[in-house]
């Protein structure tokens, strides 16, 4: 027998093909196409790629959202952010709502524009400015939805029937470059016009709505004063890299919600197709392709209205071929913030429906029962996140399973990961680098194409 072995053949295998010989051990990969993310362990270490434009043509999505739970110090913020690096390396534009000021070197490293708003700043933003050739009616109905989403941000609630019907009515009549000031003043001292849509009297409608008429009269000159009381500073260029838009000022504060809200509303101008381009599809136009970041997510989503405007963020990006990325801490962030059973949270598992990409860090044992029961992770699931060290995550992109372990090229180390650079000589989870290794095919490379 020792003799037959030393006589067998040799056959070389590469790791595409080694799947073959334990069919039990090691899973299929996703296509070898678009940016590298890093090793998929399930597959045999290959190499992973994601890219959700690629996957949606192959019929492997029918959404490109994307929602990326992770603790504190997983590694979610080294992967977003190198996501949308890879991504613009691809050519893709990048637009971010940044709570927390980490994405200056992002902008700095792909001439992104900077918008900061807060105390101090020059920056003005206008959420109320119109699209281009849009009509009378989207516009009153953007505002509307706009102008709610604020004041239930400051009144702790959803407007009440009278009030929303009011804001709509006033929505209606503003001049194309109305600014926030206008709306409060239209409440406080309603026309006839408006007060007769209402079938009330302008005395008895001023009384009806001077709790949203204080609240967004505080955010103009309270909490969010010398923000949004002007036209906006900063023009949107269809044919640009994207933006970056800074709200580290108020980062902390009760005015984020309403700023996030402001500028998500002023942001979605970009997700429009520009006037004659192409028709839009879920899978995208024939125009430059687009990733829209919200960051901290969670503080949208203990309100009816805030976590409305969410969702319908994410239906508008799905609509246009735009990946919305959706970052939380937790999965008790899509079912905890609001009461069960209520719209509120039906409207937040809604961004889960949304995205059909899923990318969880490690989550508490105390997160198992809404994990199974929010992405249907098996048991084996349930006990893999729980356990899974930093920088390697569960992806569900589509019917697809993997565990990935995410991979950095020195410059994205040096230049984009580094948040605790303030505080720490090194990051306290240091990230693997790619090296020698790692190369089933060229994984210090991680751009656009491997």
């Amino acid at each position: 027998m020792a003799v037959i072995a030393r006589l067998a053949p040799t056959v070389p295998v590469t790791t595409r093909h080694s799947c073959s010989l334990y069919p039990w051990q090691v899973g299929s990969s996703l296509p070898q196409d678009g940016p590298v993310i890093g090793l998929d362990l399930l597959a045999g270490r290959t190499v992973f790629h994601y890219d959700p434009w690629v996957l949606y043509a192959q019929r492997l999505l029918t959404s490109p959202n994307m929602v990326v739970l992770g603790q504190l110090g997983k590694g979610k913020s080294s992967l977003v952010k190198t996501h949308l690096h890879r991504q613009a390396l691809a050519g893709r534009q990048v637009f971010v709502l940044d709570p927390k000021g980490e994405y200056t070197p992002l902008a700095r490293l792909h001439s992104l524009p900077l918008l900061g708003l807060g105390r101090g700043s020059p920056d003005r933003l206008n959420p109320l400015e119109p699209l281009p050739d849009e009509t009378e009616q989207a516009l009153a109905r953007r505002r509307t939805d706009t102008l709610t989403a604020l004041a239930a941000t400051g009144l702790g609630r959803d407007p009440a029937p009278e009030e929303r019907a009011a804001l709509a009515s006033i929505a209606a009549r503003l001049h194309p470059h109305a600014l926030l000031g206008d709306v409060v003043r239209a409440l406080l001292e309603p026309v006839q016009a408006v007060a007769t849509d209402l079938h009330t009297t302008p005395a008895a409608l001023a009384a009806q709505v001077r709790p949203v008429a204080l609240e967004l009269r505080r955010l103009l000159h309270g909490d969010l004063a010398g923000m949004l009381d002007a036209p906006t500073t900063c023009r949107l260029d269809p044919d640009g890299p994207g933006l970056v838009l800074d709200l580290s000022a108020v980062f902390g504060s009760p005015a984020l919600p309403a700023v996030m809200v402001a500028a998500g509303a002023w942001l979605s101008r970009a997700l429009a197709p520009a006037a004659a381009t192409a028709t839009a599809t879920a899978g995208g136009s024939s125009g430059r392709r687009r990733v829209l970041l919200v960051d901290e997510a969670w503080v949208l989503l203990h309100l009816p209205a805030t976590t409305a405007w969410l969702q319908a963020l994410s239906k508008l990006a799905r609509a246009h071929g735009v990946q919305l990325v959706t970052v939380l801490h937790r999965a008790s962030d899509l079912a905890g913030q609001a009461d069960t059973g209520t719209a509120t949270q039906a409207r937040a598992r809604g961004l889960l429906a949304d995205a059909e990409t899923r990318v969880l860090y490690t989550q508490t044992a105390g997160e198992r029962p809404l994990l199974r029961d929010l992405l249907d992770l098996t048991d084996v699931e349930l006990d893999l996140v729980t356990q899974l060290p930093p920088h390697r995550a569960l992806w569900q992109v589509g019917q697809h399973r993997a565990v990935v372990e995410h991979l950095l090229s020195p410059r994205e180390a040096a230049q984009l990961i580094d948040t605790d650079q303030h505080m720490t000589a090194r990051p306290e989870h240091p990230v693997r680098t790619a090296g020698p290794s790692d190369r089933p095919g060229r994984i210090d490379s991680v751009g656009a194409t491997p």
